[in-house]
């Protein structure tokens, strides 16, 4: 597979939120696993969509469900650094869209990875992807920042 570099916008970035590497999170060489770094941008997606007010699943059983995650891995990190995640929503479209990720040392903002989150508009009891609605789009749209 070719190497793939992400270049993103800074400007797409709306959510932060920092989060410490756990002693369960590291593998026998002492860095943190693959494995655990994608549960913690999954955190972070949560902590993303939390703080826009989307629920995970509504009552209607329909919720956005990652379908594809593209991640690339710049920097090891170890136990107990922590690690500041940026997130944004890169582009929308009628039934989903991308979420931007972006990980970086809190103590020299040193990058320790980049990801993009394909996500779809979910429905449980239909079983197929289905139409973003209006409030979760408002919600996921990103507002220009103007003074």
């Amino acid at each position: 597979m070719a190497d793939q570099t992400f270049d993103f916008d800074d400007g797409v970035f709306v959510f932060e939120t920092v989060m410490r590497v756990r002693n369960t999170e590291i593998d026998a060489s002492q860095y943190l696993t693959f494995e655990a770094l994608t549960a913690q941008l999954a955190e972070a997606r949560a902590r993303f969509l939390f703080s826009k007010g989307i629920k995970e699943i509504n009552t209607d059983f329909q919720g956005l469900m990652v379908d594809q995650l593209h991640l690339t891995l710049t920097s090891r990190v170890r136990a107990r650094e922590e690690l500041l995640f940026e997130v944004g929503v890169e582009a929308l479209t009628d039934d989903g869209g991308t979420f931007a990720i972006k990980v970086t040392r809190m103590n020299d903002a040193s990058l320790v990875a980049t990801a993009r989150q394909r996500f779809v508009n979910y429905d449980y009891r239909l079983n197929k992807p289905i139409a973003l609605s209006t409030s979760v789009a408002e919600a996921l749209n990103p507002q220009p920042f103007e003074l």
